[in-house]
């Protein structure tokens, strides 16, 4: 179990790692990167092909305070690949711990439909769905099928418009976010991908004004549809580049917290919404997701 730098969760879970790219929003993926890039060591010793870390299963038990958990932020559990039995040893594991949320991220959200119709998912099991842009909004209908008490829209990262208008029955939260990595150097990939704009004259990230609209335009559905909402980032050289304020506030709702918490335990969270500067070495801290 990790600390993260992912503002929307206090713990990320790796009970595996792997997984393959599957549209748009997974070109440039963070985990691949990172993976490739330890391939033969200790911590990735097959790199991004899919690696189980049974041992990891434990690490839930060991918590001493209820916690939200990003489970997979280095894989995919519903990733072809995976055997099916461990994905019920994992759910087994969300199970038999209901003082944690576990937060689950898919592409695919047809595998997770057919394994809920399996098993009954856990009331701390959050569904959620990964959507780059109108071309995959199919993944939320799929969702909805889904039987689970949270259900939620990773809108990152967003890289073209999203109309969630008429996509938001029985979804709970939702989370925006622009692309970041250093890939955004590369002018052209900035310009057809990004959020944000590298003004070289102030030499600083911004947030793209014409861009800007595409969040407001999420936002602004979820709170017509009682939807929580959570801006994450607008994204950059690394993810907090230019910031995560949306006229002049920062969103940064959830759908319930773990125990009796009020809030997220998370103190770069706290650090970034009171107006502080991102630590030296930090930058590159969020960019790594441990194992």
């Amino acid at each position: 179990m990790n600390q993260t730098g992912i503002i929307w969760t206090e713990a990320t879970w790796n009970p595996m790692s792997g997984c393959e790219k599957v549209s748009a929003g997974c070109k440039y993926c963070y985990a691949m990167t990172l993976a490739e890039q330890k391939r033969g060591t200790a911590a990735f010793p097959k790199g991004f092909d899919l690696t189980i870390r049974e041992h990891k299963l434990k690490e839930p038990f060991k918590l001493k305070v209820p916690t939200l958990i990003f489970t997979n932020s280095m894989s995919d559990l519903f990733w072809d690949q995976v055997p099916n039995e461990y994905r019920h040893k994992i759910v087994d594991v969300i199970e038999a711990t209901p003082q944690h949320e576990y937060q689950v991220l898919t592409k695919r959200p047809e595998n997770l439909l057919k394994f809920s119709k399996e098993r009954k998912l856990p009331a701390n099991f959050w569904a959620g769905v990964t959507v780059e842009a109108n071309l995959n909004r199919n993944r939320i209908r799929t969702l909805q099928e889904v039987e689970a008490e949270i259900k939620f829209i990773s809108a990152e990262p967003l890289i073209r418009e999203l109309d969630l208008t008429d996509h938001t029955d029985g979804i709970s939260w939702v989370i925006t976010g622009g692309e970041s990595g250093n890939h955004l150097w590369d002018q052209t990939i900035c310009d057809n991908r990004a959020l944000v704009y590298y003004d070289r004259s102030e030499k600083k990230w911004k947030p793209r004004p014409e861009r800007m609209d595409w969040i407001r335009n999420i936002r602004d559905v979820s709170i017509d549809k009682g939807v929580k909402f959570f801006h994450k980032q607008w994204g950059g050289n690394y993810p907090e580049a230019a910031g995560r304020t949306l006229d002049g506030k920062t969103w940064s709702e959830m759908p319930r917290y773990p125990g009796q918490k009020q809030e997220i335990d998370n103190a770069y969270l706290r650090h970034l919404e009171s107006g502080g500067v991102i630590p030296k070495g930090k930058k590159e801290q969020l960019l790594m997701f441990s194992v």
